[in-house]
């Protein structure tokens, strides 16, 4: 946070430009991670087992879903491959759009740079990622009998 302070206190052009291509770099993981979200929530049948996700030997869920993981970090390379900065504020970013070029969509000068096609197509990969590979694993999950319901006194 300090360094991040200092930098757009006494080195960056503008704080707007700086935030917006944060914002960029933020958008296309965010959006990764929605479509694996959605997709969890589309493949459910029941309600999560709160006791559940809070156990932290990782009981019922897992401690960690390794090909999520996996998923977002494909769509997150990929989304970044299809996004640019436009705000020109960050100078460290000329790797954004790394797949403009060599999928044909003009690099990133041409008409597509512009369309922020990293951000759908990172959503799309989580999502029909996730679909495609954890259908049984939450079905498995599932299997497993429900939680007692809670009472209310």
């Amino acid at each position: 946070m300090i360094l991040g302070t200092i930098y757009i206190v006494w080195v960056a052009d503008s704080f707007l430009s700086v935030f917006m291509a944060f914002l960029i770099i933020l958008g296309v993981p965010m959006s990764a991670w929605c479509g694996i979200f959605l997709a969890d929530l589309m493949l459910r049948r029941r309600d999560y087992d709160e006791a559940k996700l809070f156990d932290s030997s990782g009981a019922g869920y897992g401690s960690v879903n390794v090909v999520s993981v996996v998923l977002m970090a494909v769509a997150t390379l990929v989304g970044w491959g299809l996004v640019i900065d436009t705000t020109g504020a960050g100078k460290g970013l000329s790797w954004l759009g790394f797949l403009l070029e060599p999928l044909g969509f003009g690099g990133r000068t041409g008409a597509w740079a512009y369309a922020n096609l990293g951000v759908p197509v990172a959503l799309a990969i989580g999502f029909l990622g996730y679909l495609l590979t954890q259908r049984d694993a939450v079905r498995r999950q599932e299997s497993e009998p429900a939680p007692e319901a809670v009472r209310t006194r």
